[in-house]
């Protein structure tokens, strides 16, 4: 069981790498021109953003100019003259290998960053590299810290270039994330409790007037467009019970304005909890240990909720943990209907906006809950049922 779980884990890591490189090549396939704001577009000089460039890694100075341009003859250099908009004058920088920008995307993964005794960061000192320090110690901010300023280890990303520009992408993504998680737990608290309930209720009264309705309901769900129903609800919702159309949380009272995203989320997971719920709960029923559960004088109650739920439960869990980790990233339609600022909308507004760092930020995010989703449930559904074995001959998972 170990061994399984150190292997599974060591291919979620590589698959997980594999996807950011992936994701690091596309993006640097760019134009260089997505690296600045419009403002900086507008104002920068070629000079200048060749300059930005070479600070952030993306081209290095050219070594047979030395970053003038120029040849010792007078001649312009032409290593880096093809990079420039003036094909007959160097630029005086030349393009870094993509390889070498990967290389220091995952050694600046970690770095040291220093605050103040208030817990605010320090911009006037720069952080050091995890692995510098390291080698340095409390020496590599030797004679720069204050009394009170304490040196702390950080998951670097980088910084947003356009969306949110100048902040940490973990930051952003720490502050859109917990919005999404306090709407998405809830719903999907209230979808799981609620459709495995009426799915219960509709496989014991099987061809009964209450699984017609919820087989209605769930015909309807996933038949009328979410955009419809979620505008049905926010009108039902404000005209009938006063609630506010739009998330706000300077609200005088926030919960309120979380009712009707929590209510959205939750209309499509219910529908689908209850359909596999009763389809799997039907599938059990027609087993023979129920038959011989029933023989043996058990009740219905007690052959439903010890025997047929308990099993018909177990694929539903696999997909729990990837439920629930799920929420982090946020509904787009939802969070952008109601105008909720969590992460649903984010990745979108990313790739729009060319913010390259985000986005490669929020993909490491998304592609890390997947995997780690699918790992979890596989060994939820061992604990569920002792029958599933991960490892050994014979039935493997």
């Amino acid at each position: 069981m170990v061994k399984y779980i150190l292997k599974r884990l060591f291919q979620s890591l590589l698959t997980i790498l594999l996807v950011v490189c992936i994701v690091f090549f596309l993006m640097r396939l760019m134009p260089t021109d997505y690296f600045f704001t419009e403002d900086e577009l507008m104002k920068f000089t070629d000079q200048q953003k060749y300059a930005k460039l070479e600070r952030m890694g993306v081209m290095n100075i050219c070594s047979t100019c030395h970053g003038s341009g120029l040849l010792e003859s007078g001649e312009h250099c032409p290593d880096c003259m093809k990079y420039s908009s003036n094909p007959r004058q160097g630029t005086g920088y030349v393009d870094r290998s993509i390889l070498a920008q990967l290389g220091d995307f995952f050694y600046n993964t970690f770095e040291m960053r220093v605050y103040n005794a208030k817990g605010k960061e320090i911009k006037t000192i720069e952080p050091v590299n995890f692995w510098t320090y390291l080698q340095g110690g409390s020496s590599a901010f030797e004679g720069k810290l204050k009394d009170g300023y304490t040196v702390r280890l950080a998951f670097n990303l980088g910084k947003s270039i356009r969306l949110e520009k100048g902040q940490y992408v973990t930051d952003v993504i720490a502050g859109k994330m917990s919005v999404s998680m306090s709407i998405g737990l809830v719903s999907l608290a209230i979808s799981l409790v609620l459709g495995v309930v009426f799915g219960v209720l509709q496989a014991r009264q099987k061809d009964g007037l209450f699984d017609h309705i919820g087989t209605g309901f769930t015909v309807l769900v996933n038949a009328v467009p979410h955009l419809v129903i979620y505008t049905l609800i926010m009108i039902g919702g404000a005209s009938i019970f006063g609630l506010p159309m739009r998330y706000d949380a300077t609200a005088d009272n926030p919960g309120l304005t979380k009712v009707l995203p929590v209510i959205c989320l939750s209309i499509g997971s219910i529908a689908g909890y209850m359909l596999w719920t009763r389809r799997y709960m039907v599938d059990e029923l027609n087993k023979d240990y129920i038959r011989l559960a029933k023989l043996k004088g058990l009740s219905d109650r007690k052959v439903m909720f010890r025997h047929v739920l308990k099993n018909a439960f177990v694929p539903l869990a696999q997909y729990l943990p990837y439920s629930v980790l799920l929420t982090v990233g946020g509904s787009l339609l939802v969070e952008r209907f109601f105008a909720v600022p969590g992460m649903g909308p984010e990745l979108t507004n990313a790739i729009s906006r060319y913010d390259v760092n985000l986005v490669q930020g929020i993909v490491l995010l998304y592609a890390t809950m997947g995997i780690l989703g699918v790992f979890l449930g596989d060994l939820l559904m061992t604990l569920i049922d002792p029958r599933i074995k991960l490892t050994g001959k014979g039935d493997v998972r």
